[in-house]
């Protein structure tokens, strides 16, 4: 693992070029000052990388299921690497301003902005989601009620890094603005502060310095944090230049928080709690207009939008939905039949091939792919046989559709797979986790069919 790492920072420009890193189940995910030092041939040709690709401003280097071992040593390295100096600040020409602010360039830093900051939380989110899920079967089994202090206590916890986002968001967000993330989590904690909720709850008027406050309730609230952190980053580097040498270490600090508060809890917090309002209600909207276009989209997409790591970005609004609505309808319903029909046309086409040595390495693809994790499959195969990644779109589109049209959700995150299929348990609609099966099955069907029968042996490779 260490030559793997020294390897991958070798040829996207050393330590020095890379301003952080980060990783998902199976990418490394690097933000650079240059890209344009990125070596992608060399990087293709080291052994156990899959894949290279440029997203925004990440370079994103697929692993498979090494990427989280692989984060933590090639952290250790550029932490070591950048003693000795500093990441250098990007540096522009006329050109290259006007290049950076694009629509395209502007979208690219969309993207990389959801991936920097919700990729680090996905492992809690998903450990949260897995444990409501647990709870969910504790519950259908009548081991426990709602009544029981067991399942108040697992309940709570599960729901913990929800209820507290603004803080965990407030460091990732620091990290991906490049400010201090500890001042930016005590910040953010302000909108989860018992004093202020209780505020909220006593519904009475609460002014500062004869400025009306507006109180809303920022649990589980993405934007107001990203909105405020990010006008924290500039006020950070005010501060910073401002302050004597002498005092800078207490000067810096207490002038960062000192402007940012009032400005984030005034104004900052209220207009992002707004657009989290508009974005929600619009999926409602779409929700109850056309129920089954999204997920029909995310079932038939899904393979384009995880070549590209889009998927994060998607994933983004639905870690939205189920904070604030305690349910998704997004991402992970079409994900479901999606993954499971490039499970089966992986599977097909290890059952095609007449190439022991391809046949195996096929079929440990397509179970992981049953599993939510399509990476191997996606690079490794259906993505270099076009007819396989029809057959992979056609079921996912078509599970995907079941699912809409039979208003499947769940109700906490995780790779939608076989394994996480108990965050589909909905103890007031029992339908809802068979029809989320239906639509597995759906998908793993027709794609298995299609790929059975129009695949010939001597094109599977």
């Amino acid at each position: 693992m260490k030559e793997l790492a020294e390897l991958c920072i070798k040829y996207v420009g050393g330590a020095q070029n890379i301003k952080s890193v980060s990783h998902c189940a199976t990418r490394l995910r690097l933000t650079l000052a240059d890209q344009s030092k990125v070596d992608e041939a060399a990087l293709m040709n080291i052994t156990g990388v899959m894949k290279v690709m440029q997203v925004g401003t990440q370079t994103q280097i697929v692993v498979g299921s090494d990427a989280p071992e692989l984060y933590g040593v090639v952290s250790k390295m550029v932490d070591a690497g950048k003693a000795g100096g500093t990441v250098p600040d990007d540096e522009y020409t006329a050109q290259d301003k006007k290049k950076k602010w694009s629509a395209k360039a502007l979208v690219g830093k969309f993207f990389d902005a959801c991936s920097s900051m919700f990729t680090p939380l996905v492992p809690a989110f998903t450990a949260a989601g897995l444990l409501k899920a647990i709870l969910a079967v504790l519950v259908a089994l009548n081991l426990v009620t709602n009544s029981t202090t067991e399942y108040i206590i697992i309940n709570y916890v599960s729901d913990t890094i929800f209820y507290f986002l603004p803080i965990a968001l407030g460091v990732t967000a620091a990290t991906y603005f490049n400010c201090n993330k500890f001042i930016a989590a005590a910040i953010c904690a302000m909108f989860v502060h018992p004093t202020y909720t209780g505020m909220v709850d006593a519904g009475e008027p609460v002014t500062f310095f004869g400025i009306p406050v507006v109180l809303y309730n920022y649990s589980s609230t993405v934007f107001p944090t990203i909105l405020t952190v990010w006008f924290m980053s500039y006020v950070e580097r005010f501060a910073r230049k401002i302050s004597p040498k002498v005092v800078k270490a207490i000067l810096e600090p207490m002038l960062t928080l000192l402007i940012t508060f009032p400005v984030g809890l005034l104004i900052l917090g209220p207009i992002g709690a707004v657009l989290g309002d508009v974005l929600m209600n619009a999926v409602g909207a779409l929700e109850t207009v056309v129920p089954w276009l999204v997920p029909t989209v995310i079932g038939a997409t899904t393979p384009f939008l995880v070549f590209v790591g889009m998927h994060r970005a998607v994933g983004t609004l639905e870690t939205m939905q189920i904070a604030q609505m305690g349910y998704s309808s997004i991402l992970g319903v079409g994900n479901l039949p999606s993954n499971i029909a490039q499970g089966a046309a992986t599977i097909a086409l290890s059952l095609k091939s007449k190439d022991e040595k391809v046949k195996p390495l096929a079929f440990s693809a397509g179970v992981t792919a049953l599993c939510g994790i399509t990476e191997p499959a996606l690079y490794g195969f259906t993505s270099r046989n076009k007819k396989s990644l029809i057959a992979t779109v056609i079921g996912g589109g078509l599970g995907g559709l079941y699912a809409g049209l039979t208003h499947v959700v769940r109700f906490a995150k995780g790779a939608p797979g076989l394994p996480t299929l108990p965050v589909f348990i909905d103890l007031n609609n029992s339908m809802n986790l068979v029809n989320a099966i239906i639509s597995a099955a759906i998908g793993f069907v027709v794609a298995f069919v299609i790929a059975m029968v129009w695949i010939k042996p001597e094109e599977v490779k």
